[in-house]
């Protein structure tokens, strides 16, 4: 029975994924909805196991047998048949088959449609059931159904009369056309012809998405006025049948595969007069053969819009795709606007400081000379002393610049693109304007994205074109060549590869920064003009503390003798997390030199994995005296589902719900040798700017790592002591 753990999730995720979720919820009401009609219900079961024990068997990956993903073609195929054919052992035969030919047929599509980025929908279920539908027509054997005559038998049988009386209760409720067309969509998309089943759809859906359920109406009625405007018949009983194309594009397009947001809403204007006017062709084409087009329409555009998408070189109408899907959209809106807010909009590689110790910015971002128009978003460096100045002596020669022959670093990994390395440092005061940007090198960090390092000393470039580079690898030194009256170094991020390419608006990860008299650990910023900026220098314990490597595990006894295993892994994308051995909860971190960021958790929210997570958001393995390290929290990650019901509605348009995280260091310099260290912190939960609730935190850190952990909240208070780490 162990073996098969994981079938009960599967199911219920293979219904709830018809509408793009993994709420188990959801898809036990989905999947009671299918039995509305009985033999509808016991084939689409059977339809889903067939597709779940045949991708076991084969031995695909078990994460996507668990979502789902190979289940919920196969259901919309085996309820399909059953509503077009016979109850019998033929068609029984059929449905089995069916599951497993449209498994591989999912294959096919994630194979090909995979290469682009693209997910399959529901391809396979598509063709699965016209395949079926056209052969099924020499099966002599193989009768109609009569499916609908007797439905009213099979609620009785489910549910008694208290089921036939509140079926026929809702189909009697007078409702105005559209909304009866809308409900008959919903029900159409498990190709159930009734409002009680419409009904039924949209309380799961409210209950998986708030968002979503908006969506769906949004959609639908951008798709009801434009029939209405081009005159085109829109009737209840010929609109359900495709109506919901239109709820699903708008789910899809609006939230799901998109983050949501004002951008998304008002493409849907666009998109949905698209779908019907492709729909309405291709079901002109389609009768020629007497086939329905089902979900065509749906899945023609939601690829369409996706693949051209990828094709931008910039965001100016704010359509971003999901970087990690969260399988609904107000956690994958949440969570995008977090990671913004954490690390930088549009900045999902870091890049960091090209250099050792603290350097001037004596020339920023929209610079006094050098900086402007296409070329504003860079710095110039240079090293000063106690008294500001940049050099020693008289500062008539190179040698006498603090910063010149200085080793310059690379900001992260990536490829020699480009470089020049033959041009001679200037004299003093002199200038080369026919080489201006003098030595230089160009390094690609990823699509889009290069750093570009100049001035610097003849014959100083190290690597060569086309090696690979670390981040803080040496890759030459300062020097005075090109538009440089003086020795610094210019640095600045640009979108092509070439030495004299436009600039761009890219901030600098996890660097100290001294300005107008304060100092701050900035997790990405962009340095200003005569601001003091050095990398992070760990300390020992920290970083030994907070730096879990994979394999490892980190023991805990709790104040009242419970004992507590986390185990440090990496799932299949590369994410590493800590996984709970007893509630299986996981808490997703990502780790550098010089920081430890929790990012996501899974899992239960009263355990002490949870409560950790909480705690240790983020911890800088450096810092000065009393720094105090600020954060925002995921409005779904520290808020009950339940208080935040009437955010999701409003959460595209306008957020009033916040979560910050603060984490204090002691009142000593960042050089502390082996001393204890004790982090304290809280949590603000706040609504409209107003706190809400607080938590309070504290950690106990010596020279063996962890020792101790504490959490209080309004209620509980949670001790903590490390045993392994």
């Amino acid at each position: 029975m162990k073996k098969l753990a994981w079938f009960p999730e599967a199911l219920f995720n293979s219904y709830a994924q018809v509408f793009f979720s993994n709420n188990k919820w959801f898809g036990i009401i989905l999947l009671a909805l299918t039995f509305v009609d009985f033999n509808v219900g016991i084939h689409g079961l059977i339809a889903v196991s067939t597709a779940l024990f045949t991708g076991y068997f084969l031995g695909l990956h078990e994460f996507n047998v668990r979502q789902g993903y190979y289940g919920f073609n196969s259901l919309l195929v085996g309820i399909g048949l059953s509503i077009y054919f016979q109850t019998g052992p033929l068609l029984l035969g059929l449905v089995i088959i069916s599951g497993m030919l449209t498994v591989f047929v999912a294959l096919a599509f994630e194979g090909i449609l995979g290469k682009y980025g693209l997910p399959f929908l529901s391809i396979p279920f598509i063709l699965v059931i016209w395949i079926l539908r056209l052969a099924s027509r020499q099966f002599e054997a193989l009768g109609l159904s009569e499916r609908g005559v007797y439905i009213l038998n099979d609620l009785y049988l489910l549910g008694g009369k208290f089921l036939v009386n509140m079926y026929e209760w809702w189909n009697q409720i007078p409702l105005h056309t559209s909304i009866k067309a809308y409900l008959l969509s919903l029900g159409a998309i498990l190709f159930q012809q009734n409002i009680f089943s419409g009904i039924l759809a949209s309380i799961g859906l409210l209950i998986y998405s708030r968002i979503g359920f908006f969506l769906s109406i949004f959609g639908f009625y951008i798709a009801y006025f434009f029939y209405q405007l081009l005159g085109v018949p829109f009737t209840e009983v010929s609109y359900s049948y495709i109506g919901f194309n239109y709820i699903l594009i708008a789910i899809a397009l609006g939230g799901y595969f998109i983050i949501p947001n004002k951008s998304t809403y008002l493409s849907l204007l666009f998109i949905i007069p698209i779908t019907a006017v492709v729909g309405i062709s291709l079901q002109q084409v389609f009768n020629l053969f007497f086939l329905p087009i089902h979900a065509f329409p749906f899945n023609v555009i939601v690829l369409l819009y996706l693949y051209g998408l990828k094709f931008r070189i910039d965001n100016r109408i704010g359509l971003s795709t999901i970087f990690w899907q969260q399988q609904s959209p107000e956690k994958n809106l949440y969570n995008f606007i977090n990671y913004q807010e954490r690390f930088g909009k549009e900045s999902p590689i870091p890049i960091y400081l090209p250099f050792y110790g603290e350097w001037s910015v004596t020339q920023g971002h929209n610079g006094a000379y050098t900086h402007k128009d296409d070329w504003k978003h860079a710095w110039d460096f240079e090293i000063k002393d106690e008294q500001g100045k940049t050099f020693r002596n008289e500062g008539d020669f190179a040698s006498d610049y603090y910063c010149f022959d200085k080793n310059v670093l690379a900001p992260a990994d990536g490829i020699v693109e480009t470089l020049v390395e033959d041009i001679e440092d200037n004299t003093i005061g002199t200038r080369n304007l026919e080489k201006n940007w003098g030595n230089s090198i160009v390094i690609k960090h990823s699509e889009f994205l290069y750093s570009k390092l100049s001035h610097l000393k003849k014959g100083s470039i190290l690597p060569k074109i086309g090696d690979k580079i670390s981040k803080g690898d040496i890759i030459g030194k300062v020097g005075n060549s090109g538009n440089s009256a003086f020795p610094h170094l210019h640095f600045q991020l640009q979108a092509t590869p070439f030495i004299g390419s436009k600039t761009i608006d890219y901030p600098i990860s996890d660097f100290w920064m001294r300005f107008q008299g304060k100092e701050s650990l900035e997790a990405v910023g962009t340095p200003s003009l005569d601001a003091l900026v050095s990398s992070l220098t760990p300390n020992h314990q920290l970083k030994k503390a907070f730096s879990f490597v994979i394999g490892n595990q980190i023991k805990w006894e709790t104040e009242n003798g419970e004992k507590i295993v986390w185990e440090v892994k990496r799932d299949y994308w590369l994410n590493t997390y800590l996984l709970c051995q007893k509630t299986k909860g996981k808490a997703f971190f990502k780790l550098d030199d010089g920081t430890m960021h929790f990012i996501h958790f899974t899992g239960n929210r009263q355990s002490l994995l949870y409560k950790f997570f909480l705690a240790a958001y983020k911890i800088s393995f450096g810092f000065s005296h009393g720094l105090q390290l600020k954060d925002s929290i995921a409005i779904n990650m520290i808020f009950h589902p339940s208080r935040i019901f009437i955010q999701d509605l409003v959460a595209p348009f306008y957020r009033f719900l916040k979560g910050e995280y603060v984490l204090s260091y002691p009142e000593k310099s960042r050089e502390l040798g082996f001393q204890p260290i004790k982090l304290e912190g809280k949590l603000l939960k706040k609504a409209f700017g107003k706190e809400m609730e607080s938590y309070i935190f504290n950690f106990q850190i010596d020279a063996s790592g962890l020792q101790y952990f504490q959490f209080q909240d309004q209620h509980t208070q949670t001790i903590a002591k490390c045993i392994a780490n």
